[in-house]
């Protein structure tokens, strides 16, 4: 063997060496990242170890497709992160206005904790990335998401739920892959000058739908507000006059329950809830007692029914139907599906052109949209020129 055939293997070796050097260099040790759900969901507050377990996340995504977006820091417990550049692929997904009319493309994302990150797929387009399992949390949820935003289910159209496009493993822990929608619900109910009523019951109706087909899966989703919705972008009929009316998607499987098909009716009954004492949004009665058993699907109906009951279709059989999802006793609400279908009723027999009328004042929307209480902590501004999204609306899975 010559000394140009040494050379040449000396020069493959070095290669090869440099080549696992620099693999071994962009795995991320287990043990740096939180052991478990409820340390990924505190990280940054409680404790100071785990401050943002996505910077340590960037070369294991790289090497996944997926560029992590830049964090661009924190204020108080939220985080941002922001592109660098716009999207060179939307996946035909709309992208919302400013009041101007002119087109704004939302680059930044703040999230209330560190469950998830956007990220961009090498070919163009943007997703979320959420953690989905780490140490022995979120087995439901990512069965249920399994079950219902992955396999043929995902593609039935009254299936709501957004659609998981792929998981990622790191030992223990599951990320989730998912849409990057731009656009939270429930500005539409209260913050949506050019929403007409004829807007506001589509978008009811697809929410009540999304809630009948979890249910008829046997799954609740046990925290089930309007922000738990997104849409494509949010619907302006009064002011677009052709207007398509967006896909409302259901999001955030975290606190779910399912049920076999075998099991009884009378025993699908939840004994505590998901988050317990943390849970911090408004109870339902059924939740104001620890350790009694309750109807999860029934719980469903009353926190869609919370936020609804804040404002009025000015269609009176419309807004007798949301004070009954209401009701103290849970056995006196009623079903999704019974919900659905006289909705529906209702619709159907409204000539078009009586619902072409704005349901809400939006001058006094406007200023009750500022209360931070009143939207469970989104802060999100009708004045504002930048949109920004919290993880109370932004909840991936």
């Amino acid at each position: 063997m010559g000394l140009g055939s040494y050379t040449t293997m000396a020069s493959i070796c070095t290669i090869a060496l440099y080549l696992g050097w620099k693999l071994r260099s962009r795995r991320v040790s287990r043990s740096t990242l939180p052991p478990n759900m409820k340390l990924w969901r505190t990280a940054g507050e409680d404790n100071a170890n785990y401050k943002n377990p996505w910077t340590l996340l960037g070369p294991f995504f790289q090497d996944k497709d997926y560029t992590l977006h830049p964090w661009v820091g924190e204020e108080s417990t939220d985080y941002k992160y922001r592109a660098t550049c716009l999207p060179t692929s939307t996946l035909g997904r709309h992208y919302p206005r400013h009041p101007n009319d002119t087109f704004h493309i939302m680059v930044l994302l703040q999230t209330m904790n560190a469950l998830l990150c956007p990220a961009r797929h090498k070919k163009g387009f943007d997703v979320v990335i959420k953690t989905l399992c780490a140490g022995d949390g979120g087995k439901a949820q990512l069965r249920i998401l399994r079950k219902l935003a992955t396999t043929d289910a995902a593609m039935k159209p009254t299936n709501h739920v957004l659609t998981m496009f792929e998981e990622i493993h790191l030992d223990d822990i599951v990320f989730g892959v998912f849409p990057f929608l731009t656009t939270p619900l429930h500005p539409m109910f209260f913050c949506s000058s050019a929403c007409s009523a004829a807007d506001m019951l589509n978008l009811m109706l697809q929410m009540f739908e999304a809630t009948v087909f979890i249910h008829d899966c046997l799954v609740a989703h046990q925290d089930l507000f309007i922000d738990n919705f997104m849409c494509e972008y949010l619907p302006r009929s009064l002011a677009d006059r052709h207007s398509m009316p967006p896909r409302v998607f259901l999001i955030d499987f975290e606190a779910a329950v399912d049920f076999p098909p075998e099991s009884r009716p009378e025993d699908r009954l939840v004994s505590s809830h998901f988050f317990g004492d943390e849970f911090t949004r408004a109870r339902a009665p059924e939740l104001r007692e620890k350790d009694t058993p309750y109807n999860p699907f029934a719980l469903d109906i009353w926190q869609l029914g919370y936020k609804m009951s804040m404002f009025s279709t000015k269609i009176e059989a419309v807004d007798s139907i949301v004070q009954e999802m209401i009701r103290d006793e849970p056995k006196s609400r009623p079903t999704a599906k019974d919900i659905f279908d006289r909705v529906m009723k209702i619709q159907r027999s409204i000539p078009p052109d009586q619902l072409d009328y704005k349901p809400i004042d939006f001058e006094l929307e406007m200023g009750w949209c500022g209360d931070a209480s009143g939207l469970g902590g989104s802060e999100l501004s009708c004045r504002q020129q930048t949109v920004i999204i919290r993880e109370s609306t932004f909840r991936i899975a």
